[in-house]
């Protein structure tokens, strides 16, 4: 990485003494300010890898900010760049809609920021930015978030990153580019909805903060979030690294100025590996199975967990994930139906699979009234899939026996086992010999075709009755 150039020229700030204070003694007590509240919350979980926050004036969006900077305060000494990017206000970005500074370095109040010039240049040789210093030099979406690094991660370098008309995969692609590890963070500035009425603002802003934490990029639009193409090519990156957002705070500029007739909303969100569900959240999740098959059973449509603006939902169970739903009525199995991949907010898929256990799964009569009070649900909450070595022996040599749930799939043929069939099959052998039968393929015969995943399961049960 080389920050700036020998013969580099230095950006000037756009908006200081605006947005944020242009003493050095007053915009450090501003951001300590700002980071004192969400100081407390911060150490709790691991640091994020990347964060949504806001850009607006400090008055308005700075505490807002401070609760994403607090978050990623204890990088400090392992992060030495952070790739910054946010929407183009002022001045479009030609080419391929993201745009990189050519300066060596960005000024502030508290000091100059260098810019990782390699990495810029890179991605312009590469086609996927274009040098675009005159988008960035009245652009306030960028500069705004620079006093919050230097006070909370000290010296880093910059990838700026100002985003005009291209897709949100494009960026994700940047973005996927300039990734990195632990010594990288990815900040995306966005402002969320604008100019309506406070409660207007706070249900649209809800939306859009729904659509965040279920991985719909789609569902927000340019009067969601001045940022939508930031949000959703982040949202597109960290999902295809495996990473789950959390909310951090929200609110509108009301909280701040007291005027609810026409605000701005903000919104700050992290992005790391989604923690395990806490006892409360696995309690939730077998209470909405166990009532989604109730309401099948007096044929109301309630309880299936589609209602998207529930705020009842416990957040963690709103990011989209796969389960296997069972059933065990008077201690015999009477009903198994799962989903393998990560789809649907977690909580929509548990209320859909529990349903279908109770009702569709071909092997078992429907689940009648009279069964349901003597029926144990349990859940089976899956991790991604990974692919397992080809062939036979060495799938078989390669699996943890107790731990792995194996999909297979060969032609048109697929069969999965979950981990708890490990209880019933201990050996390696015989589950996969029984696997393949239950695919509908040779006991002893590999297929040249096959592919094998394995995942992992989180599974729990309600008591018995």
């Amino acid at each position: 990485m080389t920050a700036g150039g020998a013969a580099g020229w230095v950006r000037q700030p756009a908006v200081s003494g605006l947005f944020y204070p242009d003493d050095p003694v007053h915009l450090r007590a501003a951001v300590a300010r700002h980071l004192a509240p969400a100081d407390e919350e911060a150490g709790a979980v691991p640091p994020p890898k990347a964060v949504i926050a806001p850009h607006a004036g400090y008055r308005y969006s700075g505490g807002v900010a401070g609760a994403a900077y607090a978050a990623v305060a204890p990088h400090r000494g392992t992060v030495d760049r952070v790739v910054l990017a946010g929407p183009a206000h002022r001045v479009p970005v030609g080419g391929a809609g993201v745009g990189v500074s050519t300066a060596s370095a960005w000024h502030t109040p508290l000091g100059d920021v260098p810019v990782d010039a390699d990495t810029c240049r890179g991605l312009v040789a590469g086609g996927g930015a274009v040098a675009a210093d005159e988008a960035h030099a009245p652009e306030h979406s960028l500069e705004v978030h620079l006093p919050f690094l230097q006070e909370t991660l000290g010296e880093v370098a910059i990838v700026p990153l100002v985003v005009g008309r291209c897709t949100a995969r494009a960026l994700a692609d940047v973005l996927d580019e300039v990734w990195g590890g632990d010594e990288t963070l990815v900040v995306v500035s966005s402002d969320l909805s604008h100019y309506l009425d406070d409660a207007a603002a706070r249900r649209r802003d809800l939306r859009t903060r729904l659509a965040i934490l279920e991985g719909r990029p789609g569902d927000i639009g340019p009067y969601d979030a001045c940022g939508c193409v930031p949000i959703a090519g982040l949202m597109l990156a960290a999902d295809d690294h495996r990473l789950g957002p959390h909310t951090l705070a929200v609110a509108t500029s009301a909280d701040a100025a007291g005027d609810i007739s026409r605000v701005v909303g903000y919104g700050s969100f992290a992005f790391d590996t989604p923690r395990a569900l806490t006892a409360d959240e696995r309690g939730w999740l077998l209470r909405r199975a166990r009532s989604a098959i109730a309401s099948a059973l007096l044929d109301e449509d309630a309880g299936d967990g589609d209602a998207a603006g529930d705020d009842e939902v416990p957040e963690r169970v709103r990011l989209r994930g796969a389960c296997f739903v069972t059933l065990d009525t008077a201690g015999e199995l009477a009903g198994c139906i799962g989903s393998l991949e990560a789809r649907r907010p977690l909580w929509v898929d548990v209320a859909r699979n529990a349903r279908s256990a109770a009702f569709t799964d071909p092997r078992f009569p429907p689940l009648t009234a009279g069964d349901l009070d003597d029926t144990v649900i349990s859940v089976s909450v899956l991790s991604a899939l990974s692919p397992l070595p080809d062939g036979h022996d060495e799938l078989v040599a390669a699996l943890r026996p107790g731990v792995d749930g194996v999909l297979l799939q060969s032609g048109g043929h697929r069969g999965t086992f979950l981990p708890a069939v490990w209880d019933k099959l201990p050996s390696a052998d015989e589950f996969v010999a029984r696997l393949l039968g239950k695919a509908g393929l040779p006991g002893r015969r590999w297929p040249a075709d096959a592919r094998a995943w394995r995942y992992t399961a989180d599974e729990f049960s309600e008591a018995a009755p």
